[in-house]
């Protein structure tokens, strides 16, 4: 069976004639700009270059998406922080050190206030000290065919100014945020969502820069980024900025989750906390405050793995064993997000409700009323660990399938 990747590439070509082993196998010559690679030969691209090792690729396009006021922008200005000063982001090792280019559609007028804070509650250098970090308040619409154009014009000016007064390049261009950048004529169509992301890439391509776009989340964190699952598809890395929120707002259990990495390993979040820091006052003498992001251990430790078990509350722990003995039983392998994204293990939501149908104890006076008090706590315990992110759920040919999200995963 022809592998899937080469059967467009075969059928395109046509089926070549059986042709004798050659130790030196000679290049098609044609006016085809593509080139033909061979199996041995010395290949340029052999070792992936990154930006942040194992998270984020030296060139290419990717995605922060997160809920809302869960700190998905200090997130991205603390990986500014980390490519500029060559510090670890997350505890990974930065490779290229370098300058940081902020494309500021929303919220442009906190950019000086957080890189203060930045500077004073992290970085702990002078404040009279300038970062090589630039921003515009502004982007053209990435729909636009002029768009591209415009910003490479802008990020070439930065680079040379990165050049000659910090001897730097430009490592990384951040889009803040997509959704405002684009100009969206339907956030879901696949099409535009499809352009948007060529764009990005384009982008990177003419200024040796990855870029980063900063991206909404839809209504449940499930949905993954808002609009057309086309962004992650074409995304190099999405890293999704998470927390748990309450009724009345506040949040907890920040982290970032590594849905995608081309190249890398995914699918496991990086807890960290929200400091807040104050920069000065104003006029009426109050202190003007910012945040600041503090990493914490990586959750594959051991220690970390126990405080991801302890995020199931106890009514909910009879459904994870239900979920745990189920997908011992028939549990399949699946790509939630993409062939290239993290693979999961996930089970039929019926095979779920057999198996807690089985372990649940239910008090009534009859059959009835005892399968009754079963399916509604079988719907209790589904909304609640979808709404805590204990658990991800996805259709597969038309069955709704579960998977746990492990803090060790």
């Amino acid at each position: 069976m022809r592998a899937p990747h080469f059967s467009a590439e075969l059928d395109r070509l046509g089926e070549p004639d059986p042709v004798p082993f050659r130790r030196d196998p000679p290049r098609i010559v044609s006016s085809s700009p593509i080139t033909l690679r061979w199996h041995g030969e010395a290949d340029p691209d052999a070792d992936r270059a990154w930006l942040v090792q194992d998270l984020i690729s030296e060139t290419g396009k990717g995605l922060m998406p997160g809920q809302w006021g869960c700190g998905k922008t200090f997130t991205a200005i603390d990986l500014s922080a980390s490519v500029m000063t060559g510090q670890p982001f997350a505890g990974r090792r930065v490779v290229r050190q370098g300058g940081v280019l902020f494309v500021a559609s929303e919220g442009a007028f906190e950019i000086p206030i957080r890189l203060r804070g930045l500077v004073q509650g992290k970085l702990g250098s002078d404040p009279d000290e300038h970062l090589p970090f630039a921003w515009i308040d502004d982007c053209p619409r990435l729909l636009s065919t002029e768009a591209v154009t415009q910003l490479v014009a802008v990020a070439k000016a930065a680079a040379e100014h990165l050049r000659q007064v910090f001897d730097l390049p430009l490592a990384l261009i951040i889009v803040d945020t997509v959704a405002a950048a684009a100009g969206f004529g339907d956030e879901n169509s696949a099409a535009e969502a499809q352009r948007v992301m060529n764009a990005m890439e384009a982008l990177s391509r003419q200024t040796g820069a990855f870029v980063l776009g900063v991206d909404h989340f839809g209504k449940t964190t499930e949905t993954g980024t808002r609009g057309s699952s086309a962004k992650e598809a074409a995304a190099d890395a999405v890293l999704a900025v998470l927390a748990n929120r309450d009724e009345g707002g506040a949040i907890s259990n920040t982290r970032m989750a590594i849905r995608k990495v081309r190249g890398a390993r995914c699918g496991y979040e990086i807890p960290f906390d929200l400091e807040v820091v104050t920069v000065g006052e104003n006029y009426d003498r109050e202190p003007i405050t910012t945040c600041v992001v503090n990493w914490q251990t990586d959750r594959t430790s051991a220690a970390a793995v126990t405080a991801g078990k302890e995020r199931w509350p106890t009514s909910s722990k009879v459904f994870r064993q239900a979920v745990l003995t189920s997908l011992a039983d028939h549990g399949i392998r699946a790509w939630p997000f993409g062939n290239e994204a993290a693979e999961v293990r996930a089970v039929p939501l019926h095979a779920v409700r057999t198996a807690f149908f089985a372990i649940y104890p239910a008090d009534g006076d009859d059959e009835a009323k005892r399968a009754e008090a079963k399916r509604k706590a079988f719907k209790r315990a589904v909304e609640t660990c979808l709404g805590r992110s204990l658990i991800g759920s996805v259709a597969l040919n038309g069955v709704d399938h579960l998977w746990l999200i492990e803090a060790a995963e």
